[in-house]
């Protein structure tokens, strides 16, 4: 009976933490992808980068943190993102 407690809490909070650090960290996990050699002899395995999605995924992130530090105004960010569109 403790157990299966424990092992729900765990999933629980194992669940939450995941979605923080998805908040709080970049996506990068879909950006880089391990893949297997396409030659049949070959074992290494391939590292695939999507460069604009991994470049996009960590400027967000540092414009975040700007904002978050003060150190640039939401107002400004908006204001950019219309100019730009």
């Amino acid at each position: 009976m403790k157990s299966k407690f424990l092992q729900k809490t765990g999933k629980v909070l194992k669940g939450i933490a995941g979605g923080l650090i998805d908040t709080f960290l970049p996506n990068i996990n879909k950006s880089i992808k391990m893949s297997e050699s396409d030659l049949p002899d070959d074992p290494k395995k391939k590292i695939e980068i999507d460069v604009p999605r991994l470049i996009t995924a960590v400027t967000v992130w540092i414009i975040l943190l700007l904002v978050f530090f003060g150190k640039i105004k939401f107002e400004d960010v908006i204001d950019l993102i219309d100019k730009l569109l």
